[in-house]
């Protein structure tokens, strides 16, 4: 019907400028058939969404970074998969680049319902419990293969799985690339280099305890200030990724990055549980999905954005080296104690640990 509507919209264009002469202009008319050819996409869409049955589904999904970064390949990518297989009946209004806000403002909104769904680091959580943190744990993953099995095992599953007591969903996880040192005083070789360098880190309870334990000095600085931080000289490093440091242009406020693998930062892509459970199995099903392929999707980016974001480094002129295997040991023997408390307090985060150890 709505077909036929658009249809005769554009006959009577052509009729009206036919019978009206220059009162009516030829691009008057074009104006019009684009309207009603517009008009007549939309019915298609409608109808096709009418054919796949069930209920017309919109919601909002904030996502806090650029979408350069794999969560947000991951976010539009599950978006694309959700559209395009429930025949456009399911679609997702995007807010991206903190348009809704930041991220611990966009968990915020999730647990309250006033969105519906997010993509933000699992670093977020950690306002609420450390049940993620395992996920975090410094130089826990040898590689992003093992990290992407890892993340999709049951281990990992009952950790998501233990989310939905603070009502969120979380169906899955992917990477944005592991953490390496970068300042402006030295080359970072050995735990001792670190000694008098003023570090921004993530805001976490965890990251805290591990920047103790390696004897890092920190301080707080919120993500978009970073650049002018580091211009100003109130920090003179940070923690980050390589994505991160090309992205933001930080190689214009920084001298040295010192590879290391010191830590991943995942990130969730996260549904508020209440407006989940209310879907039919069905549709929660088709989430579950294209969720799954989206966060493989964004696994089979990561690792090559990695690869060309060093390679950005060395042509802006950073100056790059490699902690050597014998002195990165002696940071992990030094973040012991941390994987001691954190195993300690959750049966999960231990089996977890234990998982990732034997692959």
């Amino acid at each position: 019907m709505k077909k036929r509507i658009a249809s005769v919209l554009i006959t009577a264009a052509v009729v009206m400028t036919q019978l009206c002469g220059c009162s009516i202009t030829t691009k008057d008319a074009a104006q019009t058939a684009t309207t009603a050819a517009q008009t007549e996409a939309s019915a298609a869409k409608e109808e096709a969404a009418a054919e796949a049955g069930g209920e017309q589904i919109r919601f909002v999904m904030g996502h806090a970074g650029n979408d350069d970064l794999t969560d947000g390949i991951m976010a539009l990518k599950f978006n694309e998969l959700l559209e395009e297989r429930s025949g456009g009946r399911i679609t997702v209004d995007y807010k991206t680049n903190s348009t809704l806000g930041e991220e611990d403002e966009l968990v915020q909104q999730v647990m309250n319902g006033s969105i519906q769904a997010t993509c933000v680091s699992t670093s977020t959580f950690s306002d609420y419990t450390n049940i993620m943190d395992a996920l975090q744990l410094p130089f826990l993953y040898s590689d992003y293969e093992t990290e992407r099995t890892a993340l999709k095992s049951d281990a990992a599953k009952a950790l998501y799985k233990d989310m939905e007591d603070f009502g969120l969903k979380i169906t899955d996880v992917c990477e944005i690339g592991l953490r390496h040192f970068a300042n402006n005083i030295r080359p970072i070789n050995t735990m001792e280099d670190l000694s008098g360098i003023k570090m921004r880190i993530v805001p976490s309870t965890l990251l805290t305890d591990v920047a103790a334990e390696i004897k890092m000095d920190v301080t707080p600085v919120a993500y978009g200030e970073i650049y002018s931080a580091l211009q100003s000289k109130v920090i003179d490093g940070e923690e980050i990724n390589l994505i991160s440091i090309v992205s933001n242009s930080h190689d214009e406020v920084l001298k040295y990055v010192s590879l290391i693998g010191f830590y991943s930062f995942p990130s969730a892509l996260t549904f508020n549980l209440d407006w989940y459970n209310s879907l039919s199995a069905e549709d929660q099903a088709l989430i579950e999905e294209c969720s799954a392929e989206a966060m493989d999707y964004a696994m089979d980016k990561c690792e090559q954005i990695d690869k060309d974001s060093l390679a950005a480094c060395e042509e802006r002129g950073l100056e790059i080296n490699t902690i050597s295997e014998e002195e990165k040991q002696r940071f992990i023997d030094a973040c012991q104690p941390v994987y001691d408390k954190y195993c300690g307090d959750n049966e999960n985060i231990k089996n977890y640990v234990e998982y990732v150890r034997g692959l």
